[in-house]
C-alpha cells in the first residue's frame, strides 16, 4: 500500500478529520494547490484534538474556533510518517474520487463539448443545415443557447434535438417547400407529432434555423412567426390559416360546382375557406376568368359591394400568402383565370408581390394598383421606414415593381391601398363578362 493509502486510511479512522477533509477537498478543487484557508466557527473538541495531534504539536486549537492555512496541512503531510504522499493523493484516497480543479474541470467541460459539435458538424457535412449549424456555434445564435441547455441536460437529448432539426431543413430544402402540416412533419421525423410545436425545445430551434436561413435570402428577421413557417412552407393547423373570397365557383373531379361555395356566390355573400375545404377541389374561377387579390379585409369588404354580378372575383389574403391563399391561387390558374394582386406600399406588400409574380409565371399574376405611379400620387404614412426594412426593397426582382421599390427607397414612407379604393372600386366596376 503506498504511502498516501496509508495516510487516508489513518485519517479515516479518525472522526474528528470527516468535516476537515470535505474543506480540504473544497480548497483543492478551488485552487489545484496549497493556497487558502480553512475556518471553522464550530469546531468540536474531536476535531480540534484531531489536528492538534497532526498538524501543529506546538499550538493548541480550542473549540468553537479552528482556523489553519492548507500549507501547513500540506506540510504536515511532508513531515509525517508518509513523506511520499501528496495532499492531492491522499484526498483522492481518502474520498476514493480522481479530484479536478475549476480550471481543469472547466477544460474538460470545453473539450467534450468541442468533440460534441465537431462530431454534429461532421454528421451534417455536406448538407443544407450545416450552413446553419456553423453560423449558430460560431455566432452563439440562432438557437445555440437551447442547444446548449439541452446538452448540459443529456448529451444524448442534445444530439437528437439537432439531428431531427436538421433533417426537417435538408428535408424541406430538398422538396422545394411542398407545403406540409407542423403535426405531420412532427409526425413524419420523429414520430411524435408534437415534437415541433412552439412551445417545445424541439420547435423553438427548428423556429431558430429558419430565422438563420429567412435573414439569409430575405436579409432580415421577421416580426412574426407565421411568416417564417411560410418562408419553410410549414402550416400550423388546417383551419388557422384562412382566406376569404367572393364571387368565385369551386369544381371537383366531376367537373361539378362545390354547392356550399357555390350557395355564398349566388347569394353575392363573401365566404372564409381553409386548406381543409380545399382538398377535394381540382380548379377554381370567376365568371370572366379575373380574380383580384387584395391584402386589407377592409378594402376586400368594401370592393365586394361594387363588383358587378358574374364578373370577376375577389380574395382578401389577410397579409402573407399562407398555405390556404397559395393553394387558392394554385386552384384558380388550373381554371385559366388571372389574378391581379394588391398590396400596400411597403417592403413587406412589394416582396409578397414580387414573390407571387415569380412563383407563377406566364403572366397569371400581375400587380394591381402597385405602379410608381400610384406610390406617388398617395400621401404617405408619417412614420418612416426603418432602413432595416427599407433594405427589403433592394432584393424586389420584377421589373415592373423595381420603379416603385426605388420610389419608396428615395421618400422612405409606406402609402396603403385603402387610399386607392376609389381607383380600385373604378376597376372592377369597368369588368366585363367574359
Amino acid at each position: 500500500m503506498q504511502d498516501h493509502e496509508q495516510l487516508a486510511l489513518l485519517l479515516k479512522s479518525e472522526a474528528g478529520f470527516e468535516r476537515i477533509m470535505e474543506l480540504l477537498l473544497d480548497k483543492y478543487r478551488s485552487y489545484g494547490e496549497h493556497r487558502g484557508k480553512i475556518d471553522l466557527h464550530d469546531a468540536s473538541t474531536i476535531e480540534c484534538e484531531a489536528l492538534n495531534a497532526f498538524v501543529s504539536p506546538k499550538k493548541f486549537f480550542k473549540p468553537p474556533e479552528l482556523s489553519f492555512k492548507v500549507s501547513d496541512f500540506e506540510r504536515a503531510i511532508s513531515e509525517s510518517p508518509y513523506p511520499n504522499a501528496t495532499l492531492k493523493a491522499v484526498l483522492e484516497a481518502y474520498f476514493n474520487q480522481p479530484i479536478m480543479t475549476s480550471s481543469e474541470r472547466n477544460q474538460r467541460r470545453q473539450s467534450l463539448w468541442e468533440e460534441f459539435v465537431g462530431a454534429i458538424l461532421e454528421k451534417f457535412r455536406g448538407t443544407t443545415c450545416v450552413d446553419w449549424l456553423t453560423a449558430m456555434f460560431g455566432s452563439r445564435k440562432y438557437g445555440y443557447h437551447i442547444v446548449l441547455t439541452e446538452y448540459k441536460a443529456d448529451v444524448r437529448a442534445a444530439e437528437a434535438l439537432l439531428s431531427n432539426v436538421c433533417r426537417v431543413v435538408n428535408a424541406r430544402y430538398a422538396c422545394d417547400f411542398a407545403w406540409i402540416q407542423l403535426a405531420v412533419l412532427g409526425a413524419d421525423m420523429t414520430g411524435d407529432s408534437h415534437w415541433f410545436d412552439s412551445d417545445r425545445a424541439g420547435g423553438k430551434l427548428l423556429l431558430n434555423a429558419i430565422t438563420f436561413f429567412f435573414h439569409e435570402a430575405e436579409g432580415y428577421v421577421p416580426d412574426n412567426r407565421q411568416t417564417l413557417y411560410d418562408f419553410f412552407g410549414i402550416e400550423t393547423n388546417g383551419i388557422s390559416g384562412t382566406a376569404t373570397v367572393f364571387s368565385i365557383s369551386f369544381f371537383d373531379g366531376s367537373e361539378n360546382k362545390h354547392p356550399g361555395f357555390e350557395a355564398f356566390a349566388n347569394r353575392r355573400e363573401p365566404v372564409t375557406v381553409s386548406e381543409i375545404n380545399l382538398r377535394n377541389i381540382n380548379y377554381a374561377r370567376s365568371a370572366n376568368k379575373i380574380v383580384y387579390a387584395v391584402e386589407n379585409p377592409s378594402v376586400f369588404t368594401v370592393l365586394t359591394e361594387y363588383i358587378p354580378k358574374e364578373s370577376c372575383g375577389l380574395i382578401c389574403t389577410f397579409g402573407q400568402i399562407r398555405t390556404v391563399v397559395a393553394r387558392l391561387i394554385e386552384l384558380l390558374i388550373a381554371g385559366d383565370c388571372v389574378i391581379y394582386y394588391a398590396g400596400d406600399f411597403d417592403p413587406e406588400g412589394l416582396q409578397i408581390a414580387d414573390k407571387l409574380i415569380a412563383t407563377y409565371e406566364n403572366g397569371r399574376v400581375i400587380p394591381w394598383r402597385m405602379s410608381e405611379q400610384d406610390y406617388r400620387e398617395l400621401q404617405k404614412n408619417k412614420e418612416p421606414i426603418s432602413d432595416r426594412r427599407l433594405s427589403i426593397l433592394n432584393t424586389i426582382q420584377s421589373p415592373c415593381l423595381k420603379k416603385t421599390a426605388e420610389a419608396i427607397l428615395n421618400e422612405k414612407h409606406a402609402a396603403y391601398q385603402e387610399l386607392l379604393i376609389k381607383c380600385m372600386i373604378s376597376d372592377v366596376v369597368q369588368v366585363k363578362r367574359d
